[in-house]
């Protein structure tokens, strides 16, 4: 059984790995106006920050620091709000 110490391990290591294969999306497919990429973000911010929330509260740990989780996830969704794919050639298209 893992202990504390070894479940923050992990859950960085998933938030860096996810965060490495964001940007990767963000950088290629985003730009290109690709609706599968502003899915894969919003579903995969969602899981990456609501684990990194659970996981804090499941700990007892929540504080300033902690915020910033809330706020990420806020700033996400208005980000992927403005660039929501609703008609056709929606998503923001490189210059």
């Amino acid at each position: 059984m893992l202990d504390a110490t070894g479940i923050a391990r992990g859950d960085g290591i998933f938030n860096v790995a996810f965060g490495l294969l964001a940007i990767a999306i963000a950088l290629y497919a985003f730009r290109r106006g690709e609706r599968w990429a502003w899915w894969a973000l919003l579903v995969g911010n969602t899981i990456t920050l609501v684990s990194a929330i659970t996981y804090d509260r499941l700990v007892n740990a929540i504080g300033p620091f902690e915020v910033s989780e809330y706020l990420g996830l806020a700033l996400v969704y208005v980000a992927l709000g403005l660039t929501a794919p609703l008609r056709p050639g929606a998503l923001a298209q490189p210059a």
